[in-house]
C-alpha cells in the first residue's frame, strides 16, 4: 500500500510540476517573438499558435540571407499569379535563386500551410543543397535536415508561426508581409 501510495505520490509531483515548465516555455515563446519583431524580422502582429504560411517562409528566407535590399532592386518575375504585391519582390527574389518553388508554374500558393517538409526544403536550398542533384527529397527534406544536424529532430506536419519559438530548435517562418487571402 506505501508503494502505491509513493508511486502516487510521484506521479502527481510529475504533473504538477509540468504545468509551470508549459507556461515558462509560451512566456519563451512570447520573448523570443518580441525580439525577432525588435529585430525586424517579424511584425508585431505575429500569432503564435496561427499556421505559418508560404509566404511568410519566402520573406523569412529573404531576410535571413539579409537580401531585403537585393530583393527590392531584382525587377526578375518567377511568373506566380498569386502573389500580392506585398510580397512580390521576396517571392519573386526567392524563387530566382532556387530557395522556393510554386505548386506550379503559375501558382505559389502564398496562404497554404507551410509543412515542415516545405520549410525545410527552402532553408537546404538557401543553404546550398539541392533536392534536383538528388541531396535530398522533398517528402523527406525534414528527417534530412535532422540528419544533417540542422533540426536536433525532424519535424512533421504542419508548422505554426510558434513551433520554433516554443522550443528554441529551428528557424521559424513568421515575418512581415503575410498575405491577406485572395
Amino acid at each position: 500500500m506505501k508503494k502505491r501510495l509513493l508511486s502516487l505520490l510521484c506521479v502527481l509531483v510529475l504533473t504538477v510540476s509540468v504545468i509551470p515548465a508549459a507556461s515558462a516555455l509560451e512566456g519563451e515563446a512570447a520573448r523570443a517573438a518580441d525580439t525577432l519583431s525588435t529585430l525586424g524580422l517579424i511584425d508585431s502582429t505575429y500569432n503564435l499558435d496561427a499556421p505559418a504560411t508560404r509566404a511568410q517562409a519566402a520573406v523569412l528566407l529573404v531576410h535571413l540571407a539579409g537580401a531585403e535590399q537585393a530583393a527590392a532592386a531584382d525587377n526578375w518575375l518567377a511568373g506566380f499569379r498569386d502573389v500580392p504585391a506585398s510580397i512580390a519582390q521576396e517571392v519573386n527574389y526567392a524563387a530566382r535563386q532556387g530557395w522556393i518553388t510554386g505548386v506550379t508554374a503559375t501558382a505559389f500558393r502564398p496562404d497554404a500551410a507551410l509543412t515542415a517538409n516545405a520549410w525545410s526544403a527552402f532553408l537546404l536550398r538557401m543553404l546550398g543543397y539541392s533536392d534536383k542533384a538528388g541531396d535530398f527529397t522533398i517528402a523527406d527534406a525534414a528527417g534530412f535536415a535532422q540528419r544533417i544536424g540542422l533540426f536536433p529532430i525532424a519535424y512533421t506536419g504542419t508548422l505554426t508561426q510558434g513551433t520554433c519559438l516554443r522550443w528554441r530548435r529551428m528557424p521559424c517562418p513568421s515575418p512581415t508581409g503575410t498575405a491577406a487571402p485572395q
